[in-house]
């Protein structure tokens, strides 16, 4: 089975199924297709990470971050005010062709280059644009028309296309096939990063040859807690996975099977607002700081943490956020029950398109903290900690969820949601996904996160939660966000849901 936003990408994944390709495989196809179909929401330029489980019992995770250029000071962005929105200086390397790369040498079962044959045939050939993706493509306009080689490829005839027309990249279906005749060297070492780095030149920006040619991925073991007496897997960092983490270790100190809903929302809600403080304090990228994750992960702390929330009263710090929303995620499972939750992104927004690579940049620059005290501090070679995150649930050892969504900063927040609707209401993968939702978003002048409820959740859950001293907004009843996809593993077969939300997720099996 395997669960994306799209269904081509589904369909991508699921033939390779077919094929007797195995989890990793499918993944890595259905990842290619989004990047071409899902451009806005992750592309070659951006960073990807994979949670792997493999059918004998194994569990790793693919971190496919970039760093920094090594020209990246705090003195030269502060020189020029800071770190854009868009352009140049907004990226760090792209990571994500790297982690295929990585994946399928290591646990995947094809070679790399037949796994991206369906995302060359749609940048080549084209697709017909859905009713969302023409609108989205239309949000994103005003930013294509700044840079020519993306208004090129996202506003032919000065326009952005509509629904039902086809979207064709040729550039990047060429540097898909330098891809696949020469591997990641074709994209760091080769062909495609003398073209990103002479354009990166050409246009102010800080990339060099070494930059890339220096670039790797890490395969490193996920981090872990017990929660409702399952493993619950998550990315470490420089993700901020660690934040469910460490969110659901103080919740594991709470009843909430029977909880009225404004308790269980002001639950967790408290545990990710001490999470999240935490990682703020102790978390940058550890190859330049000591991140003490047994530390923060163990008991004595999410008992400290537990003492500190208070089940009546809110407390009144605030959480800042920054926006960014290109991400999608999926996730799969195969018949040896191999499982992979994969995510990738190019963060919010950037718009340059890397000369005639037809490559899209991230701007995860702007993930950096500008505090030099900070753990995650910008500065050359380091990279920012990450909104990216998926996971997975072992029972007694055995895969038993996996899921995850995109969302930017409030991924961490739907995690912890589904995992406790999962495991505290018992619910299954549809109800789990639908469950109403909440999200927390800026600081305002009272220095008090806002909470914004989901509509179904109703005025009776609104007025306790104000009650305890939260700030209360109720939105749409599916106006949330996030675009969840989940599969359950069980003995006799499997489970999955899409998120109604974005409109479009497609879950596909046999």
């Amino acid at each position: 089975m395997i669960a994306t936003v799209n269904p081509l990408a589904s369909a991508a994944g699921l033939e390779v199924l077919r094929q007797g390709g195995n989890a990793v495989d499918a993944a890595i196809a259905a990842g290619a297709v989004l990047t071409v179909v899902e451009p806005w929401s992750g592309q070659l330029g951006g960073d990807g990470f994979l949670l792997i489980r493999t059918g004998s019992g194994e569990s790793w995770a693919i971190n496919g971050s970039g760093a920094a250029p090594a020209a990246a000071t705090l003195a030269r962005y502060r020189e020029v005010g800071g770190i854009p929105q868009a352009g140049w200086l907004a990226a760090t390397v792209p990571g994500l062709v790297d982690a295929w790369a990585v994946a399928a040498k290591r646990f995947g079962t094809r070679p790399l280059a037949s796994l991206l044959e369906p995302a060359i045939h749609y940048a080549e050939s084209g697709f017909a644009l859905s009713e969302r993706q023409a609108a989205l493509n239309a949000e994103m306009a005003q930013v294509s028309s700044r840079f020519p080689e993306t208004a090129a490829i996202f506003l032919p005839a000065g326009r952005p296309p509509g629904a039902g027309d086809l979207l064709k990249q040729p550039d990047l279906a060429r540097t898909l096939r330098a891809i696949s005749r020469g591997g990641p060297d074709a994209f760091y070492r080769g062909e495609v990063a003398e073209a990103m780095v002479a354009a990166s030149s050409d246009a102010g920006g800080l990339f060099s040859r070494t930059d890339f040619s220096e670039h790797r991925s890490e395969v490193i073991p996920p981090l872990t807690v017990r929660y409702r007496g399952l493993d619950v897997l998550e990315q470490p960092p420089v993700s901020q996975g660690i934040i469910v983490l460490m969110a659901l270790a103080i919740l594991d100190r709470f009843e909430l099977a029977k909880a009225p809903s404004d308790q269980t929302v002001h639950l967790q809600v408290e545990a990710h607002k001490l999470a999240l403080a935490r990682r703020l304090e102790a978390l940058g990228d550890p190859r330049f700081v000591d991140v003490d994750v047994r530390a923060l992960l163990s008991g004595g702390r999410a008992d400290e943490m537990a003492g500190r929330l208070d089940p009546g009263r809110a407390a009144p710090t605030g959480v800042p956020t920054q926006a960014g929303a290109d991400t999608t995620y999926l996730c799969v499972v195969d018949s040896h029950r191999n499982v992979v939750s994969y995510i990738h992104s190019l963060y919010g927004g950037n718009g340059v398109v890397a000369g005639e690579t037809g490559v899209l940049l991230n701007n995860r620059m702007r993930c950096f903290s500008f505090d030099a005290s900070s753990p995650n501090v910008l500065g050359p070679g380091r990279r920012p900690m990450h909104t990216l995150n998926s996971w997975m649930l072992l029972d007694g050892g055995e895969p038993r969820y996996v899921g995850g969504t995109p969302g930017s900063f409030w991924q961490v927040q739907i995690n912890l949601q589904l995992i406790s609707t999962l495991l505290d209401r018992g619910a299954g993968p549809r109800e789990a996904v639908d469950w109403p939702r909440w999200t927390m978003g800026d600081q305002t002048e009272v220095n008090q996160a806002w909470l914004r409820l989901e509509g179904r959740f109703g005025e009776e859950t609104a007025a306790g939660l104000r009650r305890r001293g939260h700030q209360v907004e109720l939105t749409g009843d599916w106006a949330a966000g996030g675009a969840a996809q989940l599969i359950q593993i069980g003995a006799d077969g499997l489970t999955g849901a899409g998120d109604p939300r974005p409109g479009t997720s497609t879950v596909l099996g046999f």
